[in-house]
């Protein structure tokens, strides 16, 4: 055997133990877009609503998110509901009128109610609750943001325990330390470049739909 087809054959070995000759690209993610229904506190700050600073850092927040899981692809169709606010009752409730079942209805305060956000992180995530004695059933998929307390991170963090479906099951202590610790390593990683099937784990979610033509422009 001469040196040209040794080498050759040693190539085309190298190529078949890699996957050079075989190996495909990967399929590109169908889009998933996410239907949000954003409502901006008008009751912060004692009826004045949120300034010009702190709606554009939620702005910054959000574009952020918006970027991280394009990654995984999943889109933002974001709509606003004006005029939102939290009735104080013994606990945090937004009024139902302010709210839609094909959304996840996003509010965004200054500072959330320990009810909401006892650990002062900024956010909370809810799911849909059935009846409870002295509670009506609320059908509605929330996540609360407070800016006051809130990190860059916060919003992607809430946004994942609907797309993992953590809010879709009894929430204990041990269950949400583990969600909590699992999403965030997901979340490095796609901030990372790494795309995350569990994220889409919500395509059939009443709030999410399957695009069927190219992923939405930045």
């Amino acid at each position: 055997m001469n040196a040209a087809r040794s080498i050759g054959r040693r190539d085309f070995l190298l190529a078949l133990a890699g996957g050079g000759f075989f190996s495909r690209k990967p399929e590109p993610l169908k889009p998933i877009v996410i239907s949000v229904n954003l409502m901006f506190d008008h009751g912060a700050h004692s009826g004045k609503g949120l300034g010009e600073t702190e709606l554009a850092l939620f702005n910054r927040y959000q574009e952020k998110t918006r970027r991280e899981y394009a990654t995984s692809g999943i889109f933002f169709d974001v709509s606003v509901t004006e005029g939102a606010y939290l009735r104080q009752q013994g606990y945090s409730q937004i009024p139902e009128k302010f709210l839609t079942l094909k959304s996840i209805n996003l509010f965004v305060t200054d500072t959330l109610g320990y009810d909401i956000d006892r650990e002062r992180t900024g956010g909370g995530s809810i799911g849909p609750r059935p009846r409870r004695p002295g509670f009506a059933p609320d059908p509605f998929y929330k996540v609360f943001l407070g800016l006051r307390d809130a990190s860059e991170k916060a919003l992607a963090h809430e946004y994942a325990h609907h797309f993992t479906l953590d809010t879709r099951r009894q929430p204990t202590v041990m269950r949400n330390s583990w969600a909590d610790l699992r999403n965030d390593y997901w979340l490095w990683r796609q901030r990372h470049g790494v795309p995350i099937v569990q994220f889409r784990a919500c395509a059939n979610s009443e709030w999410a739909r399957v695009a069927a033509g190219p992923a939405p422009s930045p």
